[in-house]
């Protein structure tokens, strides 16, 4: 799926002869960080496991003719993202893991054959008040294709080891915030969703739970995130999450599959409105690691329901997607926007 080039001098000799640290990244460095080749066959196996739609999966379908035959998963593409880099810098690297990502943005579609070259340019970085032997550093993470277009955008955090722990007032000074997650309730207040025009703005809907087992776990960690604490109970252990815990995109990827699942429940039942393509996510936050064993149960707060005014037939639905493990903590919020069928 991955192919790793490091033609950029500098990023090469910080990876061939020592470990990169907080200390490493400084601010307005950009580099590249790998070649990502869209694999088919790992573009399907993505899909039928986490986002099961017919413009993911069947070349036929009229969601795929809509869009101009078969494309990858935006969660895919992130997904994908992730594992190059892990590959390209990460994985030789004291990562500690993200605690967030303020934005991302599918900005043209991904189709299998596809080859998207990785960059990404330091926007900031804070070392920890409370911890001095780790610090954050804020990416923005690009892939253009062979054509430089744009094609996917994402603004992260990610948390490192210190070389040497220190308390540092300038980077502490940093702008670097966590998003506040709002007013998320574990008790929906609707079955389900109708038509862009009928949907409240505060509608809270249960998709279901996702049991997260170490199998799984090491399986999604392996394929896109193969940093220790993913792909193997000891690798948890000795690490500072003290367990094998699940890749922030596996826990993500999973809100969605629960809400296939559940649609496909409700399709069963009577007519449905029609789902588009989602437009990107923002203030992407993982409160709680994700344990082998544990169970999370996702939901959605309806934020704006409104009616597209360049897509006859069409809305835009905003939400705040988010879940809570069997223990009633918060472990991940986001807010994502999609298209949404109108009444006719």
């Amino acid at each position: 799926m991955v192919r790793l080039q490091c033609g950029h001098r500098p990023l090469a000799e910080l990876l061939r002869f020592l470990m990169l640290y907080f200390e490493d990244f400084a601010v307005g460095r950009t580099e590249p960080y790998g070649v990502l080749t869209i694999d088919e066959a790992e573009m399907l196996a993505f899909a039928r496991e986490f986002d099961p739609q017919p413009m993911h999966l069947d070349r036929q379908s009229e969601q795929a003719r809509l869009m101009g035959g078969l494309l990858a998963s935006g969660w895919f593409t992130v997904s994908a993202n992730m594992r190059l880099m892990v590959d390209g810098f990460l994985g030789q690297s004291s990562s500690m893991a993200g605690p967030g990502v303020s934005s991302v943005r599918w900005a043209k579609p991904v189709r299998a054959g596809d080859v998207l070259d990785g960059h990404f340019t330091i926007l900031d970085r804070k070392a920890s008040r409370s911890k001095p032997d780790r610090g954050f550093v804020r990416f923005l993470l690009t892939l253009t294709n062979r054509a430089d277009e744009l094609v996917f955008e994402q603004d992260c955090l990610v948390m490192f080891g210190r070389r040497e722990p220190a308390r540092d007032a300038e980077e502490t000074a940093s702008a670097i915030a966590r998003p506040i997650p709002g007013d998320l309730p574990p008790m929906p207040t609707h079955e389900s969703l109708g038509p862009i025009d009928d949907i409240p703005v505060g509608a809270v809907v249960r998709w279901g739970d996702h049991h997260f087992s170490e199998e799984a776990i090491i399986r999604f960690g392996k394929r896109f995130d193969p940093q220790a604490f993913h792909t193997s109970r000891a690798g948890g252990e000795a690490s500072h999450f003290g367990g094998l815990v699940a890749s922030g995109w596996h826990s993500a990827a999973a809100w969605l599959r629960t809400v296939i699942d559940r649609w496909a429940v409700l399709e069963a039942a009577g007519p449905v409105p029609a789902r588009g393509p989602g437009f990107g996510l923002k203030d992407v936050v993982w409160f709680k690691p994700v344990y082998a064993g544990d169970t999370l149960t996702y939901y959605s707060k309806v934020l704006e329901a409104r009616r597209s005014a360049s897509k006859p037939g069409w809305g835009i639905l905003t939400q705040h997607n988010y879940a809570y493990n069997q223990r009633g903590e918060l472990a991940l919020a986001f807010v994502g926007s999609a298209l949404w069928g109108a009444r006719t």
